[in-house]
């Protein structure tokens, strides 16, 4: 009976020792995937922005409630711009709302930036750099004739004085019902300048303004860029209802056929979520019977 106990005992501390490091093992900090990127502004203004995600049995997913050290590479080492905490999408992101600020380059002319999170006891500690120039970018509206044209000039900024944005895309966009849409697609000649027509017949609102954004998108050695600025070349809005509601992809109002479409895909959604916990009840209910 002793030896019965004996073995017993031993057989439940070894079950707790191995339930301990199971559970020890599950706790092991996970590895973070960061993505760095930056947006520049009209007033000089800048944001940094870091994307932290993590990966499970179920796949990738975003981490929340990390905080970030945004920092920027010097001479001297390394100089604290900032913290800023993840949320539920996994984006921590830094406004420096100076635009007076003159961040330190290198002798090729790159800003060096770091989002860097310090770990703690659920994720490993991870670091990430972004090397980019500075750039500024500008845009004006003049009328030639019966055509409407938006100018632009882009200008690069180094160590040994400002060059002249060349061979480079320029995208333009007005913001609608749910994402911003496209208008125009430009080009930076050798001297840095470019123009794009302005389209017709654009929506924009009682008065006829519209905002118009002009945008460097992940560009290699650029990153983000946006300027923008309000005309008042678009078509009022009063116009478009006095004849009657305009349901077009560039209105403020989305297509019928959009809306519809988008119905029919969320109703297609919750029936399955419905019809699954109805087949689920009914699982139930045949095994308790």
């Amino acid at each position: 009976m002793k030896r019965f106990i004996k073995y017993t005992l031993l057989l439940l501390f070894l079950s707790s020792a191995l339930h301990t490091y199971t559970i020890a093992q599950d706790e092991e900090p996970k590895d973070i995937y960061l993505e760095f990127s930056t947006w520049k502004y009209n007033d000089n203004s800048r944001s940094l922005i870091a994307k932290a995600t993590s990966d499970n049995d179920e796949g990738e997913y975003p981490v929340e409630g990390l905080t970030f050290q945004f920092l920027a590479l010097t001479n001297d080492g390394d100089t604290l711009l900032g913290e800023a905490a993840s949320g539920a999408q996994g984006i921590a992101e830094l406004n420096i709302t100076d635009g007076s600020i003159e961040f330190p380059m290198d002798e090729d002319g790159y800003i060096h930036f770091i989002a860097r999170f310090p770990g703690n006891d659920a994720y490993y500690e991870a670091e990430e750099e972004l090397m980019i120039k500075d750039v500024s970018i500008s845009i004006s509206f003049e009328e030639n004739e019966d055509e409407k044209l938006i100018y632009f000039q882009g200008t690069i900024h180094g160590p040994e004085g400002d060059i002249p944005l060349a061979d480079d895309d320029l995208y333009f966009f007005i913001p609608r019902m749910f994402s911003d849409m496209k208008i125009a697609d430009g080009w930076f000649e050798e001297d840095g300048t470019g123009y794009v027509e302005f389209p017709e017949k654009l929506i924009g609102d009682s008065l006829g303004n519209v905002k118009v954004m002009a945008r460097l998108v992940d560009h290699y050695d650029y990153g983000n860029v946006e300027v923008k600025d309000v005309i008042d070349w678009a078509v009022p809005r009063v116009l478009i209802q006095a004849e009657g509601p305009a349901r077009e992809l560039w209105t403020p109002i989305a297509p019928l056929w959009m809306i519809i479409t988008l119905i029919i895909m969320l109703t297609g959604v919750w029936g399955h979520y419905i019809y699954a916990i109805i087949q689920l009840v009914k699982i139930k209910k045949s095994k308790s019977q």
